[in-house]
């Protein structure tokens, strides 16, 4: 599955990247945060295979509660308002919300994440010891700030040049995580 941390003090969002096939079998490394159109991010969790995508999908047509895909999603999300405010979704597509805290973790490793967090306060120490406690967690750890800085000369519309394959701007960790 996963682990997704948002650090509300921080205003950031990390996730491992491990993808596996709906079993133990893991295949291959997959974007789990993402910064949608309007600046919010979104942190998926799934063991159903697509159900993330689906879910972003819906989510990207406008949240519309006619819309529905499988009316049976497994998933766990966070998402992130450009505001700040922060809403979860748990198997299902009601979100909750908002939510007042100083972290939020969802996915298989939430609760090693929770406790690392509480002791190192740090996002994506807190996603390197969910990797390293909960074997379906795995894969480099992508971090992305709920608001991307700017310099001076680069223009609003260009995106940060990602070199790691993904196509969100995530800061990708420059090795695995030792299992």
């Amino acid at each position: 599955m996963s682990v997704i941390v948002y650090d509300a003090k921080r205003q950031l969002m990390a996730a491992d990247t491990r993808a596996y096939s709906g079993s133990s079998h893991p295949i291959g490394n997959k974007m789990k945060i993402h910064r949608l159109w309007d600046g919010s991010l979104l942190g998926m969790s799934s063991a159903q295979p697509g159900a993330p995508e689906a879910f972003k999908a819906w989510i990207d047509r406008g949240e519309k509660l006619d819309d529905y895909a499988p009316s049976d999603i497994d998933i766990e999300a966070l998402l992130v308002k450009p505001n700040g405010e922060v809403f979860l979704y748990s198997d299902g597509y009601y979100r909750a919300g908002p939510l007042v805290g100083d972290v939020f973790t969802v996915g298989s490793g939430k609760k090693y994440a929770l406790g690392a967090w509480h002791a190192l306060q740090d996002a994506v120490q807190a996603v390197e010891v969910a990797i390293a406690c909960d074997t379906m967690c795995g894969g480099p750890v992508a971090a992305l700030p709920l608001h991307e800085p700017r310099t001076s000369d680069q223009p609003q519309e260009q995106l940060p040049l990602d070199l790691s394959g993904f196509s969100t701007g995530a800061t990708l960790s420059s090795t695995p995580v030792a299992q």
